[in-house]
């Protein structure tokens, strides 16, 4: 470990940090870079040659003496702070990892970030310089921007956060403006740490993987890798740094967890059911062991913190706590990896549903803040026996990804009524993506087409072009064929009008007034011996009486393949939705027309699906 003096910024090498006393820094680098420990060695060279020339200009008399100078004259802005308040504060010696870790050293580096939480914890003091803050405001104001501090957002300075018993917050003008600890409440708010965590009163290892990865989940770090090395310490592991292996690393430090800590919450991440009555009510059959959006979501471990984003109320639970829950002994689980994936022996509830398949409920031993158990839905892989997927969808209408779920949270009631067909078996579940699985990205999760208000409706011009030639005039609400959807706008809102001279049909878009802030779409006609294609837009919206929205029939996102056939009489109208681009909650919308006479008997058009 190099530390720098604070007095003439040369560098000590020491080996065993806790037997010398430092100050350390936390603090988030500039985009434009930071000054490494190599700017710095050339400016300690620098140096010596300046009183090399010094010292000869002592013998020498009559050459003109050099200009005092000394490596912290040439050092950044934010090394000189940092020296100036470590020195103010009676330190000889900093450590800041920008400069004091020769990073082309790749052994050095792997050491370094290995030992990173240690040197925190072992610094008397920790400055925690925010860049982004001034000193002239309070930071507990509701909109403070010390609650919006980038230092906040960043995977490193977790470790750096909770390591070190003491904390000072600085400004960028390097002032105090509070202490972990007397801050503690508001960082907590802030962070989701508790307070006794943050000041040592309860220690690291009594909190659980998930809530700890929970911490690190929306963290930004430069590196993909680094999201699972800035969290070595958090767990108390080490493993090789492999820059390059991207969210692989993350898959390790999971494994390096699972084998020296015993918490089976590392396996509680993702969407969580916590109404286990819809279980047996509401299990279609379309599951999540087939579907390629899923490849990362179906199998045991998470492929970044950000996954644990939900599992802050997670808890692990002792042996003898779990066996007074669930009724039976508690299994000691051991864990085998191969090939197929990581094997284990599991306490299983079987689930019959209309498919043809059994799902299966995992007891994990831990619980949420409302001590009710949880467990994690297993899927049979086809052709297989005993190996099983991770996920289900459940509830009605199955709109992935709203409806599906990785974990169940189990009532007191609902096991007491199952403990008798609670069963131990050998489960083979997949750990990791396989390696030729295709490398979607794993935010499509959120990307993949929601319909969810607000969005965009996009309404391409060749599109019009096609129904203008099957012989209706066409009227869009939006400016440029772009309809804006927000989350107010009404279901009957009429957002396209195809007038032909016999008759009106209107496509009606808007917000469902479920919870779901679902896109609803439907399609009413009308016959009128009066409607010509000249007719205004505002008559058209007028006419909607007796309409009424259908939910969820009217979901866009509950229709097959995003398309849906409404008769109107007897015409047929073909709607469809397609990302536009690839762009999130942007949408275009295509209409095909396929029978172009209304019925004559009829004085007013049904919509209805064919």
């Amino acid at each position: 470990m190099w530390l720098l003096n604070t007095e003439d910024g040369s560098f000590h090498h020491v080996d065993r940090p806790r037997e010398h006393r430092y100050a350390i820094l936390s603090h988030v680098w500039q985009t434009s870079g930071e000054q490494t420990f190599q700017d710095l060695a050339a400016l300690q060279i620098e140096a010596v040659k300046m009183r090399s020339r010094m010292s000869l200009k002592r013998r020498l008399p009559f050459l003109r003496p050099p200009s005092p100078q000394t490596v912290l004259s040439g050092a950044s802005p934010k090394i000189r702070g940092c020296c100036a308040l470590a020195r103010r504060h009676g330190y000889r010696w900093v450590w800041i990892d920008s400069c004091c870790i020769d990073k082309t050293s790749s052994t050095e580096l792997s050491e370094a970030i290995n030992s990173m939480y240690e040197w925190y914890a072992a610094a008397d003091l920790c400055f925690a310089f925010l860049e982004d803050v001034s000193d002239d405001h309070d930071p507990r104001l509701k909109d403070s921007k010390f609650r919006r501090s980038r230092w906040f957002t960043r995977g490193w300075t977790l470790q750096e956060l909770i390591a070190p018993a003491t904390v000072l917050f600085v400004s960028k003008e390097w002032r105090l403006l509070g202490t972990k600890a007397s801050l503690a409440d508001l960082v907590e708010e802030i962070t989701g740490i508790g307070k006794d965590v943050l000041t040592h009163r309860t220690s690291l290892e009594s909190v659980s993987v998930a809530r700890r990865m929970s911490w690190a989940a929306k963290r930004q770090t430069t590196r993909e890798e680094d999201k699972a090395y800035s969290l070595l310490g958090i767990f108390g592991v080490n493993m090789p740094t492999i820059y390059g292996e991207g969210r692989n690393a993350f898959i390790r430090l999971q494994e390096e967890i699972l084998k020296q800590v015993p918490d089976q919450s590392i396996f509680a991440w993702g969407p969580i059911l916590r109404d286990d009555t819809l279980l047996h009510r509401n299990m279609g059959p379309y599951t999540v062991s087939d579907d390629s959006r899923y490849w990362q979501s179906r199998n045991l471990f998470a492929w970044s913190p950000d996954a644990f984003v939900n599992s802050a109320g997670i808890s692990s639970i002792a042996p003898e706590t779990f066996e007074k829950r669930a009724g039976i002994p508690f299994v000691l689980s051991e864990y085998t990896i191969s090939s197929y994936g990581m094997r284990s022996r599991m306490p299983l509830i079987p689930l019959r549903h209309s498919s043809e398949k059994t799902t299966y409920l995992a007891l994990l031993a831990c619980e949420d803040i409302e001590d009710r158990l949880v467990a994690m839905l297993l899927y049979p892989q086809s052709g297989t026996m005993g190996r099983y997927y991770v996920g289900h969808y459940v509830g009605r209408p199955q709109v992935p990804p709203y409806s599906y779920f990785r974990l169940v949270t189990l009532s007191k009631s609902y096991l007491e009524r199952l403990r008798g067909a609670i069963e131990i078996s050998d489960v083979c579940i997949p750990y990791r993506p396989a390696p030729m699985t295709k490398r979607t990205e794993p935010s499509s999760l959120c990307r993949w087409p929601t319909f969810q208000c607000p969005c965009v409706v996009i309404v391409p011009t060749w599109v019009i072009g096609d129904v203008t030639k099957a012989g209706f005039d066409v009227s869009v609400s939006g400016v440029d064929n772009t309809l804006e959807i927000s989350e107010f706008t009404p279901p009957e809102t009429v957002a396209l009008a195809m007038t032909s001279r016999s008759g009106t049909v209107q496509i009606r878009m808007g917000r469902c007034q479920c919870r779901g802030r679902f896109l609803c779409m439907s399609v009413t006609g009308t016959k009128s011996s009066s409607a010509t294609p000249a007719s205004s837009y505002a008559t058209i919206v007028a006419d909607a009486p007796g309409y009424a929205p259908r939910c969820p029939e009217d979901h866009v996102a509950t229709w097959p393949k995003a398309h849906k056939d409404y008769a109107c009489g007897t015409r047929s109208i073909r709607v469809t939705f397609t990302p536009w681009m690839g762009r999130e909650g942007v949408y275009s919308l295509t209409i095909e027309v396929l029978a172009l006479e209304w019925d004559e008997d009829d004085s007013r058009a049904d919509s209805r699906t064919l």
